[in-house]
């Protein structure tokens, strides 16, 4: 009976042993299958956003089904799903009526526990993403386009001001308590922090924020890439001029000596004087060979100041005197002209110049080396009329207080090469320096080292108008600035007050500090500079400049054709290098900085401190700021008055592809 019972009771739990085993292998089956359904599931979702984003992006650029699925499936087989993806174009689910892709991966996952429970021998698992194009949004006229790191970051009561356009970051968008974004549009790659609400709408408008990237408008522009050519132009220094060997050295005293016999040599030329005063008169149109000239202290020379001719000198011409007066002509000068003294203006009339360096270094310059200069000046002033030819082995270095006079009219050329320290203009304070517009046919604006003012506080420059100005080497300003029309291509870098001196000076009556009207910069950052806060960048505007206007030609017709004969490329400011990440930096109070056009720097930063400003939200200048990110500290400003882009043809409009479901 035992035995019996004992059976039964055994054979009871043979049962449940059993029913607790197919609950548990079902149990785990679903854990299993589930799990790894969820898994395939966010893979899935994976291939379905980016295939959307991409069927997106090619149906807005080609309004093409066709190529939108083709874009599709190769995204989807690129990513292993090789026939698991539908693309429909479709209403966006947001309900704003846009179009959206609508993208369906779908794939099956075998079933191996789960057969405990079904017959079914596959699990289906279906991903949908929808990616909204939305068409005609604001154009973004503050960029950011680093995909890593920082993007638009804000701090110590700054503020961005862009009612009529969008600000755009592909990555952070930072924005601390005091500090304030005005904007209809705000893009966003990745996070946004706005402690306290700083982040509106103009008046009267409602704000769009959106978690969405954008592309470089300007890649791959031919504009771009045609202006950056410009910077491999071939800077072809002259050598000193080849001269006869046979012409007489003159010295011009207070006395006759041997002074009337060696100018006689030089063929018919005649030398009379009157007291301190020495005339020289040559038939005109001839060729005259001299040696040296110097004029000693305290005497005049007029030297043929009525008739035009060929003067050959074979060596150089130094003047320690009152005056030295030259009518026009050619001038092939081999040793250069070293100008020491005297208080009445050295004066050349139009003509070429050729010129070679001086033997030695100029007598007085605080630079080092200060050798190979072609005009060494330490007199109150030099004249050269116009228009006039210059071609220059070496450069040019000009005295503090000093007045130099490169030609005038419209119609002059320059080919400046560099004196031993790379320099072909060197400026000290207090200097004014005005070269004449070069706008003929064939005029040259090249030097083949740096336009140095580093140590011109207080000085003014004013540069030709030319259709390009070759610059191998930096430009570097301590003082006020007039750019004339044209682009300027620039190997290095550009400063203006970078290095935390010099800054506006009153030139011919006008507070100046940098004045720059159809005016676009192309920088080769081949060299970077430290500027005022210590980044090391490619453009710098530092203490004391608070009258600054860098303004691009404008731009009319559909493609856009530059308004100025001088530049072509219309709407850009600054075009930076495709490569390098040096940027921008205003700093230390460079404030009323208007700048209008494209400043674009893709690789690079640009960096705002010290109350320092950039933009003008109040007429109808636009700026649009194109750069790697933009932090901005203590008080800066930026803004732009733009209502759409139309400076180029391309990335006129910003059309924003974002993930909406």
């Amino acid at each position: 009976m035992r035995r019996a019972l004992w059976a039964e009771t055994r054979g009871s739990v043979s049962a449940m042993a059993g029913v607790l085993l197919a609950a548990l292998i079902g149990f785990s089956a679903l854990a299993v299958e589930y799990g790894h359904g969820l898994l395939s599931k966010s893979e899935n979702q994976r291939a379905a956003d980016l295939a959307a984003i991409s069927g997106a992006v090619v149906y807005n650029s080609t309004s093409s089904t066709t190529s939108m699925n083709s874009a599709v499936n190769a995204v989807a087989a690129l990513n292993g799903y090789s026939g698991d993806a539908t693309a429909s174009l479709v209403s966006s689910p947001s309900g704003d009526g846009n179009q959206a892709v609508k993208v369906v991966v779908s794939t099956t996952d075998p079933l191996f526990l789960a057969h405990v429970l079904t017959s079914a021998a596959n699990l289906p698992v279906n991903a949908a993403s929808y990616a909204e194009i939305f068409p005609g949004g604001e154009p973004g006229c503050i960029m950011a386009l680093n995909n890593s790191g920082t993007g638009i970051t804000m701090t110590g009561g700054t503020a961005i001001s862009a009612a009529n356009c969008a600000v755009t970051s592909n990555n952070k968008v930072s924005v601390h308590c005091g500090d304030t974004i005005t904007t209809q549009q705000l893009e966003y790659g990745t996070t946004l922090s706005d402690s306290c609400s700083g982040i509106k709408p103009p008046t009267g408008d409602t704000l769009k924020e959106t978690n969405a990237t954008v592309s470089d408008p300007l890649a791959g522009d031919s504009d771009v890439s045609t202006a950056r050519g410009e910077l491999s132009t071939t800077v072809t220094v002259p050598g000193a001029p080849s001269v006869p060997t046979t012409g007489h050295s003159v010295t011009f005293g207070s006395s006759a000596g041997t002074t009337a016999t060696d100018v006689a040599a030089a063929g018919s030329c005649t030398a009379t004087r009157s007291g301190s005063t020495w005339t020289v008169t040559c038939s005109s149109g001839g060729t005259y060979n001299f040696g040296s000239i110097t004029v000693n202290g305290g005497v005049t020379v007029n030297f043929n100041t009525g008739n035009s001719a060929t003067y050959n000198f074979n060596g150089a011409i130094t003047n320690s005197g009152t005056a030295l007066t030259f009518g026009p002509g050619t001038f092939n000068i081999s040793q250069g002209i070293n100008i020491s003294g005297g208080g009445s203006p050295t004066t050349f009339g139009a003509g070429t110049f050729n010129i070679g360096p001086v033997s030695g270094s100029c007598s007085g310059p605080s630079t080092s080396p200060t050798t190979n200069y072609s005009i060494c000046q330490n007199s109150p002033s030099i004249v050269f009329g116009g228009p006039s030819t210059f071609n220059l082995t070496g450069g040019i270095w000009v005295k503090g207080g000093a007045t130099l006079t490169m030609g005038s009219g419209s119609s002059n050329s320059f080919v400046i090469g560099a004196a031993g320290n790379g320099d072909s203009l060197t400026q000290a304070g207090g200097a004014l320096v005005t070269f004449g517009d070069a706008t003929g046919s064939g005029d040259l604006f090249q030097m083949a080292g740096n336009l140095n003012d580093s140590a011109g506080g207080g000085s003014c420059i004013t540069v030709s108008a030319a259709v390009e100005h070759d610059i191998k080497g930096y430009m570097y300003v301590s003082g006020g600035i007039t750019l004339g029309a044209g682009t300027y291509a620039v190997s290095d870098y550009v400063s203006a007050g970078g290095g935390g001196g010099g800054g506006d000076v009153t030139c011919n009556g006008v507070t100046t500090g940098v004045n720059a009207s159809n005016v676009t910069f192309i920088i080769g950052g081949t060299t970077t500079t430290t500027c005022a806060d210590g980044s090391n960048q490619i453009f710098c505007l530092g203490a004391g400049y608070a009258h600054v206007t860098l303004a691009s030609p404008a731009c009319t017709g559909t493609p856009p054709t530059s308004t100025s004969t001088l530049d072509t490329y219309c709407g850009f400011a600054v075009i930076g290098p495709a490569s390098g990440g040096a940027g921008a930096d205003f700093s230390n109070g460079a404030s009323n900085t208007k700048v209008s056009g494209i400043f674009y720097v893709p690789t690079g930063p640009v960096v705002m401190s010290g109350a320092a400003t950039m933009g003008d939200t109040t007429s109808t200048d636009c700026l649009e700021l194109i750069a790697s990110q933009v932090t901005m500290t203590g008080g800066t400003a930026t803004g732009s008055s733009c209502n759409a882009l139309g400076m180029v043809s391309s990335g006129s409009t910003s059309t924003v592809i974002s993930l909406v479901q």
